[in-house]
């Protein structure tokens, strides 16, 4: 596939067509989580379950995000690999830190507990933004200019999204409903969003500023 050239750029349409896959990735991750998590609360843990969420959630959001970006990048199809990699750190990861807050926390107070949790839910999210976005890295790091900005820009977006996801499936019933299922989408699609505007505002800048010509 020819790549695309700098002049050949469309900003505002890279921009778009990024938040656009993400969000639907994002939809359908936290879809993917919604069953598993009905599956394990009627029938109970299932060993692997979290390494098959990890896994489907990686290769979504990777597979979106590479029909946007194999335009403009080199070996575009380890980005998939590389998200799907990152996806299974940042989920297990999170359930051992989510897990250590739980005992931290117990016995606190109501108010200092949400305090500090709200504040280690931001840490959470940027930490496992910034597994995400290294892994995601390393496929770019060669390709374009000032690419560690790529890391950061993760760490923000998924310390947001993480809060605006913890927000949506707080109103989520534990019995499927439709209820249940517009409350998914609509925090899906509202994680996608911001997580999407955020990534891609940091890609539309890397690539204007990369003097690297991809063809």
């Amino acid at each position: 596939m020819k790549r695309h050239k700098p002049s050949q750029w469309n900003s505002w349409g890279l921009w778009e067509r990024w938040i656009l896959a993400t969000s639907i990735a994002e939809v359908i991750g936290l879809a993917i989580v919604a069953v598993v998590s009905l599956v394990v609360t009627h029938f109970g843990y299932i060993q692997g379950t979290f390494i098959l969420v990890g896994t489907l959630e990686g290769i979504v959001l990777g597979f979106a995000q590479w029909l946007v970006l194999r335009r403009y990048i080199k070996h575009s199809t380890r980005w998939i690999i590389a998200t799907v990699i990152g996806a299974l750190f940042a989920w297990f990861t999170g359930l051992t830190i989510s897990a250590l807050m739980a005992i931290a926390y117990a016995g606190v107070s109501d108010i200092t507990k949400n305090q500090a949790f709200i504040k280690g839910l931001f840490l959470l999210g940027a930490g496992l933004g910034t597994m995400l976005g290294f892994c995601q890295w390393l496929v770019i790091k060669n390709q374009i200019r000032f690419s560690i900005l790529w890391i950061v820009a993760n760490a923000i977006a998924w310390a947001v999204g993480l809060f605006i996801a913890y927000v949506g499936v707080g109103m989520v019933q534990e019995n499927f409903s439709l209820q249940t299922a517009l409350v998914t989408a609509v925090t899906g699609t509202a994680m996608g969003a911001v997580i999407g505007g955020i990534t891609g505002t940091a890609l539309v800048c890397l690539l204007k500023s990369s003097q690297k010509q991809i063809h």
